[in-house]
């Protein structure tokens, strides 16, 4: 698989740079949708040494205009809590204006980065998220947003018993929420 997509995005990569090896800058919005398709296959095949290294040469790009799901798909897989969580906002905001049902994933992302950080603004009071709070698939981040900021950690456990589906079921997600744990109970 990975092969294949070397071989097909290997010219195109091509196509981004000068005669001298050197990243053409008007084409840097290319740049940024064949980064984001590699980042779609990475974040598959779970190859995180990769996406670190794509979100890098994301950052280098300065002269872009890439459509906001491009930008969803390359902020998305941003580092550090409290750089992801910006990224994560970011991501949201792309993946909103977008109309990308993407923003939900990415907003249940920087719930998570938001207690990782061990923040205590709650990610719900800004204008563009606070839309969300209800939604049928946001409710359980929510409810366990708010169980965190409580450090109520009998609450923050029956939460994630009662929604494993919306939130455990989450690989991402699944990964981190015993740190998020871990947090609360040396708190309280």
């Amino acid at each position: 698989f990975q092969l294949t997509t070397g071989k097909i995005l290997r010219p195109l990569y091509d196509s981004c740079q000068k005669d001298d090896g050197s990243g053409d800058q008007r084409k840097g919005t290319l740049l940024l949708e064949l980064y984001a398709l590699e980042i779609q296959m990475y974040t598959e095949t779970k190859n995180n040494k990769k996406l670190k290294e794509l979100y890098k040469q994301c950052l280098n790009v300065k002269s872009a205009i890439p459509h906001p799901r491009i930008m969803g798909v390359i902020r998305e897989c941003g580092e550090e809590w409290e750089k992801a969580q910006t990224d994560f906002f970011e991501a949201f905001k792309s993946y909103d204006e977008a109309g990308s049902p993407q923003r939900i994933q990415c907003l249940k992302y920087l719930v998570l980065a938001h207690m990782l950080m061990e923040s205590t603004i709650n990610p719900f009071d800004s204008q563009e998220t606070k839309p969300y709070k209800n939604d049928s698939q946001i409710i359980a981040m929510t409810d366990l947003v708010n169980a965190y900021h409580r450090k109520e950690i009998h609450e923050f456990e029956k939460i994630l018993r009662d929604n494993r589906k919306t939130i455990l079921d989450d690989p991402f997600i699944r990964t981190y929420i015993n740190d998020v744990l871990n947090n609360i109970r040396a708190t309280v």
